[in-house]
C-alpha cells in the first residue's frame, strides 16, 4: 500500500514536472513552439507539397515530359 502510494506520487510528480518544463519552454523562453503552432506549420508544409506536385505536373505537361 505504501509502495503504491509512493509510485502514484512519483508518477504525478513527473507529469507535473513535464508540464511545467513544457510550459516554461513554450511560454517563457519561446524555445519550443506550442502544439497548435506545430500543427499549423505541418498543414502548411503538406499544402506546399501538394502545390509543388501540381506545378510539377503542369510543367511536365507543358514541356511534353511524363
Amino acid at each position: 500500500m505504501l509502495l503504491e502510494k509512493f509510485l502514484n506520487w512519483h508518477e504525478e510528480t513527473l507529469k507535473t514536472l513535464q508540464l511545467n518544463i513544457t510550459e516554461f519552454l513554450q511560454e517563457e523562453t519561446r524555445d519550443l513552439p506550442a502544439k497548435t503552432e506545430v500543427e499549423i506549420f505541418y498543414k502548411q508544409i503538406v499544402q506546399l507539397e501538394c502545390d509543388v506536385k501540381k506545378l510539377e505536373e503542369k510543367l511536365n505537361h507543358t514541356t511534353g515530359k511524363s
